[in-house]
């Protein structure tokens, strides 16, 4: 599984729906009717400052947040999110679908009478077009088409035909408003994969227009430029200083109510400036790391956000290979990882590091997410335990490890510190290594490696987009860090789940997974993050969904 630029990422939830057999335990949620409202006011610029620019805005290509909040805000895709709630899949430009007994045929009908923002009509044969679209050129900026082609049938650029028995594509045109999606696999997180950003539907004309779609070739001019169904349109990209959007007066969702005419993303790099316009109140909100909150915190006007839990998580990969350097790795043995686990002080990190804006990660799925185990055994500080465990594994005089992460990293800086003298304590010596991005992934990517601080983010909300890069072994395309990690029963487990409809039994095949994870770990679960947005208190409509981007639609600014 390729996670393109690996750890910047988003996330979504899973739903399938019962038609005829027990497919499911979710359930998505029709369409509700809109409560009436006389008035409509939509006025005012919301001004964002952030950090990072997009890497593009094509979402055949995009594979990161700053890439994702403008995609998400200005496409549509078929399902949905409203508001916090990360266990319901909604209608979007798809009004209700159902599904086959085999988990594989499912058919969506469509809203009528949706319009892209240039007025060109978003039907059933531009949902096939942008689908077929993202597996055809494959992106090989990113990789991001993974997600669909883990349950879609993949193109083939040699013969130009789609490897299916028939030769055509999963998506299928039934009539102008109804689209069939006939899957290779009955992919247990298929509604969840959908309702991210690479599903956007995008204009065909547009695209034909300006390059078309050439087989493993990204498209410049739609990395540059915008046409959706969504409720902001785009008006201009300015590089590494600002993008601005505009409302889509013809949105099919409507602008009853209160809502911002123009979105304003800037993007600032030092954080001294943001704070300056968040309190002079030029910036709506404000990019504020935690160790700045204090700066704003208390002041007049400003609001502290810091409800809800991130999707996002920090880690340590143990390198479990039998040699390492041509010499015998201690980490091979489980006891010794186990012993490990044992000697991180947990409660540290999360006082002195995350400043209380974290959670002990419980296992390989973070809490929230559906297949979480909140019964899971979690390892605690016992340096007196990691001594025996140590002994037990032959190593009672202890040994050396490197432990590496990323430059520039100040939190994996402290981590660092804090596991070298927790580590010293039991008798392990940790050489602390500080490398550039590249060169970290390389090692990573060739498992050369004793220690390794890494975090991870959601694509979309299903332990499959966790547990299987995590814990599946690399001969069926899991170990993302390389671990060198490998377990039978779990990759039998693993691809159960995967491909498994039946959440309910889905449940219970990751829960033995997971206990199995964390008797033989591969991974020190460090910290969960909390969720902290900081906001003028004018600001209204804000909410927080872990698995969703920041959505401009309902924000507006209050009396």
């Amino acid at each position: 599984m390729s996670k393109g630029a690996l750890y910047g990422i988003i996330a979504i939830v899973v739903i399938i729906i019962v038609i005829g057999a027990a497919l499911a335990v979710y359930y998505y949620k029709p369409a509700p009717s809109k409560p009436s409202k006389p008035t409509s006011s939509v006025s005012g610029t919301f001004t964002w400052d952030t950090i990072g620019d997009p890497q593009t805005l094509d979402p055949a290509e995009a594979y990161d947040t700053a890439s994702g909040v403008v995609i998400q805000n200005v496409y549509d895709r078929l399902v949905t999110y409203h508001g916090s709630d990360t266990q319901t899949i909604y209608p979007d430009l798809a009004t209700n679908w159902t599904v086959d007994s085999s988990g594989k045929v499912w058919t969506f009908h469509l809203r009528k009478g949706v319009k892209f923002s240039n007025g060109d009509p978003c039907d059933a044969q531009a949902v096939k077009f942008s689908f077929d679209r993202v597996l055809i050129i494959g992106s090989p900026q990113t990789g991001v088409s993974w997600i669909l082609s883990q349950f879609m049938y993949s193109y083939n650029k040699t013969t130009g035909k789609w490897n299916s028995p028939d030769g055509e594509s999963s998506v299928r045109v039934i009539d102008n408003n109804t689209v069939q999606f006939k899957l290779r696999e009955a992919y247990g997180g298929f509604l969840p994969a959908i309702a991210f950003t690479v599903a956007s539907i995008v204009d065909p004309k547009v695209v034909n227009a300006h390059g078309g779609v050439q087989p493993g070739q990204d498209n410049d001019w739609m990395s540059q430029n915008m046409v959706g169904t969504g409720p902001y349109k785009f008006v201009e990209w300015k590089h590494n200083a600002y993008i601005k959007l505009e409302y889509n007066p013809d949105y099919w969702g409507g602008w009853e109510g209160k809502h911002f005419q123009y979105i304003m993303i800037k993007n600032i790099p030092e954080v001294a400036t943001r704070e300056q316009e968040l309190l002079r109140g030029d910036a709506d909100m404000a990019y504020i790391p935690i160790n700045h909150l204090t700066d704003v915190e208390g002041k007049s006007g400003v609001t502290v956000n810091k409800g809800g839990l991130t999707y996002d998580v920090d880690m340590i990969e143990m390198n479990c290979r039998p040699t390492y350097e041509n010499k015998t790795n201690p980490l091979n043995s489980k006891l010794v990882r186990q012993a490990i686990s044992y000697a991180i002080d947990y409660n540290t990190l999360l006082k002195d590091i995350y400043k209380g804006y974290a959670i002990q990660m419980q296992g390989p799925i973070p809490k929230g997410m559906p297949g979480h185990d909140d019964n899971l055994f979690m390892y605690h500080h016992d340096p007196q335990k990691a001594k025996e465990l140590l002994k037990e594994a032959g190593y009672a005089n202890g040994f050396t490890v490197t432990l590496i992460y990323n430059q520039g990293n100040d939190v994996r800086a402290h981590i660092a510190q804090i596991v070298k003298e927790d580590l010293a304590d039991v008798g392990v010596a940790v050489q602390i290594q500080e490398l550039a991005w590249p060169t970290l992934l390389d090692k990573m990517d060739r498992g050369d490696y004793s220690m390794i601080i890494v975090g991870w983010a959601p694509d979309y909300n299903d332990p499959d987009d966790y547990a299987f890069p995590f814990l599946a072994s690399y001969q069926i395309g899991g170990d993302t860090y390389r671990t060198g990690w490998h377990n039978a029963t779990v990759d039998k487990l693993l691809m159960e789940a995967k491909y498994e409809v039946d959440q309910n039994k889905r449940a219970e095949l990751y829960k033995e997974v997971q206990q199995i994870a964390m008797q033989d770990p591969a991974f020190i679960y460090l910290a969960q993050w909390k969720h902290v947005a900081v906001y003028r208190s004018w600001l209204q409509g804000y909410y927080f969904n872990p698995v969703m981007m920041l959505d401009f639609y309902h924000l507006y600014k209050g009396e």
